[in-house]
């Protein structure tokens, strides 16, 4: 079994949080550290369940998205047809913001048991996404990497790999890069490992196997972090340059 990284959820809803709410809680759960218990809810609700923010406690803010369609109308409040007689209809968005308090910053709340996850399970949740993603994988050689223009996931063969965990993440990593196809997301893939366009894939592609492997219970080893490690000057350089890197590549 792992005891790895849990996605953040609302103790009360019992939502999981997804998103720049995911990176932003589980770094901010890190700094408390509290990655343990990945519970949050709002003053508000913590309240209705008779729990107590204690007193001076910093709270951190969520983001809340819904977007909305509605019916495209003429200034006499007639339906817009498009040439087919169909409905026209504009899509608007309503962003909200949100304060949220840990458990370990509220009073009342019970003990947090611990998800444990059955590490055969997790690989199989992992193996089950690769095989049905319909991605061209291969193995062999002493190299992870997407073949963007061919289209193709690259690995070595998973006895080469530290552990399964390893491997999974990895695979996951270039997973991502392989839904930035023309053909799929239609990402920007192309330029040298100095390029901007280069360090925001990578950003992507780290954080989309982060998503993942939270979300299947793949651990994130120390291991898989060291062999990633050289890509950060890349991240910090495409952050400086442009702020909201992050929050694009999230």
């Amino acid at each position: 079994w792992t005891g790895d990284m849990e996605t953040p959820f609302n103790a009360v809803s019992g939502r999981h949080y997804h998103g720049v709410n995911f990176v932003r809680l589980s770094m901010r759960g890190s700094q408390m550290g509290q990655m343990s218990d990945p519970r949050w809810c709002t003053y508000e609700q913590a309240k209705e369940k008779g729990w107590h923010v204690k007193p001076g406690e910093k709270g951190t803010k969520v983001e809340f998205y819904k977007f909305d369609e509605k019916p495209k109308l003429d200034e006499f409040g007639d339906p817009i047809l498009d040439e087919e007689g169909k409905q026209e209809t504009k899509r608007s968005v309503v962003i909200r913001n949100y304060t949220v308090f840990h458990a370990s910053q509220i009073e009342g709340i019970e003990p947090y048991e611990p998800i444990v996850h059955n590490a055969i399970e997790c690989n199989e949740k992992a193996e089950r996404i690769l095989s049905e993603s319909g991605a061209d994988i291969r193995h062999g050689g002493n190299s992870a990497f997407y073949a963007f223009k061919e289209d193709f996931i690259q690995l070595p063969n998973m006895e080469q790999f530290n552990s399964q965990a390893d491997y999974y993440a990895t695979a996951l990593h270039e997973l991502t890069h392989w839904t930035g196809h023309s053909s799929r997301l239609n990402r920007e893939q192309v330029g040298d490992k100095n390029s901007e366009a280069y360090a925001r894939e990578e950003l992507v592609a780290e954080i989309g196997s982060m998503f993942v492997s939270a979300e299947t219970g793949i651990q994130q080893t120390k291991e898989h972090f060291a062999n990633h490690a050289s890509y950060v000057d890349y991240w910090v350089k495409a952050v400086e340059k442009e702020p909201n890197a992050l929050f694009r590549a999230v």
